[in-house]
């Protein structure tokens, strides 16, 4: 019997997933693909053209497997279903030190992707995440609605960075200078009177570096960074102003 194909004919079972949210997958075993065209009302080519394959939005939302997905399977078809999902959704860019709106809202990831000249998956991967993300010249929270009131007060000088955006830029208060002034892009931005404490002009690449640098503990510029106060006359940002 070795070397035997098997008839065709016969009925093989299928795997079908659903993705609703990241966190919940719904998953159906069938015993054929007929049964999966009858369940779903589609014709059994359809079923066929899919089996197996990750197609933008699959069969009505069901992506249609001959076999039980593992782990690491299963986890990047929730990761295409996701980017599926956003990239045609509304996106809010705020300035993570203000707050503010950075500009318009845009309807699609595209455009959001487009206006800070990064690639979309870069803004998908930071969507509703509540992480700050360095984009150009702006610090930026991505969201897929507009943050309510009560949101912005829970968020303003309490944000988080995303991994990787580790760069320091630390400022000095000089004796005459007493505040910084206001920018429509930025939020503050430091004038003649403020000077970066790098001497190269440059922002730290690491907190650590600007910890060792300056003498002082980790603790001390995570507890000033990004929120406008001084620690012994410096400020401590994770952008350039």
């Amino acid at each position: 019997m070795q070397g035997l194909n098997l008839n065709n004919s016969i009925a093989k079972k299928i795997w079908m997933y659903f993705i609703e949210s990241k966190d919940t997958v719904v998953k159906t075993e069938l015993e054929s693909k007929s049964a999966v065209a009858k369940l779903l009302g589609v014709q059994h080519l359809v079923i066929t053209n899919h089996l197996d394959k990750l197609i933008k939005g699959g069969v009505n939302g069901h992506y249609i497997f001959n076999h039980e997905l593992k782990d690491l399977e299963l986890e990047k078809l929730i990761a295409f279903s996701s980017l599926r999902k956003t990239r045609n959704r509304t996106v809010w860019a705020y300035n993570a030190i203000t707050l503010d709106l950075i500009t318009d809202s845009f309807n699609c990831i595209q455009k959001a992707a487009e206006f800070f000249n990064v690639d979309y998956r870069s803004v998908v991967r930071h969507l509703d995440t509540e992480l700050a993300t360095k984009k150009g010249n702006y610090l930026v929270l991505f969201f897929n609605d507009k943050l309510i009131d009560l949101k912005r007060k829970e968020l303003l000088n309490n944000f988080k960075l995303a991994k990787k955006e580790t760069e320091i830029w630390v400022y000095k208060k000089l004796a005459s200078a007493s505040s910084f002034q206001r920018n429509e892009d930025w939020g503050c931005v430091a004038d003649d009177r403020f000077i970066l404490m790098n001497s190269n002009e440059t922002g730290f690449s690491s907190k650590h570096l600007a910890a060792k640098e300056l003498k002082l503990s980790h603790k001390t510029i995570s507890k000033f960074l990004n929120v406008h106060k001084d620690y012994k006359g410096l400020y401590f940002y994770s952008i350039k102003l």
